[in-house]
């Protein structure tokens, strides 16, 4: 049974905004549409359910006593930050438009965005797996109580980024000129830009 308690902490991790929130921010700005920032937290979602399994094989425990194997990892998951950094600036640093396309990118597009953004990054499957296991009853079968955790953890994952897609879309209106939206892409890079330096950093 999932107690009161980790559901708390786990919304208290979730919440925590990152380069996940950024991204879903930067879609729905600049195109205005739920579709694309949805498929990209399905993807984020996703991924999450991906450094599960992994870890629930073992792997992610063979990547940390890999130096080698987690380095590349770690640099691989900032060169896709570093990446989307750069298509943020470039949009900020772009002459103002009356209005930037709305036309949606295609949903798979947004799903691999989002898969991307989480997938590449192997501290959140490290993160999990330590994480996730300090909740489960003691003479539990490991897997059998880990499982009813990760469900429940990727489920508030998924409910606090619609949460957030309402939010942010139904200040898309307002914040939807072209002065706001490079400011936004702008923070976006920044955002994307720290935080692959501090993956670097601390690898």
């Amino acid at each position: 049974m999932v107690s009161t308690t980790f559901v708390v902490s786990a919304l208290l991790v979730i919440m925590t905004p990152g380069p996940d929130l950024a991204l879903l921010t930067r879609l729905l700005l600049t195109h205005r549409r739920q579709r694309p920032a949805v498929a990209a937290a399905l993807g984020m979602v996703v991924a999450g359910a991906a450094h599960l399994v992994v870890g629930a094989l073992g792997l992610a425990a063979l990547v940390a006593t890999r130096p080698g194997l987690y380095t590349a990892f770690c640099v691989a998951g900032a060169g896709v930050l570093l990446v989307m950094a750069g298509f943020a600036l470039r949009s900020a640093l772009s002459p103002a438009a009356p209005r930037r396309d709305l036309t949606a990118p295609p949903a798979g597009r947004a799903f691999l965005q989002g898969f991307l953004c989480t997938g590449t990054n192997p501290k959140v499957g490290l993160f999990m797996m330590a994480f996730l296991p300090q909740f489960i009853p003691r003479g539990t079968d490991p897997v059998a109580g880990l499982t009813p955790l990760a469900v429940v953890y990727l489920g508030l994952v998924m409910g606090w980024l619609l949460v957030w897609i309402t939010l942010v879309r139904k200040l898309s209106t307002l914040l939807h000129t072209p002065l706001a939206l490079r400011i936004t892409d702008g923070i976006v890079a920044v955002v994307f830009t720290v935080f692959a330096v501090r993956t670097l950093i601390t690898t």
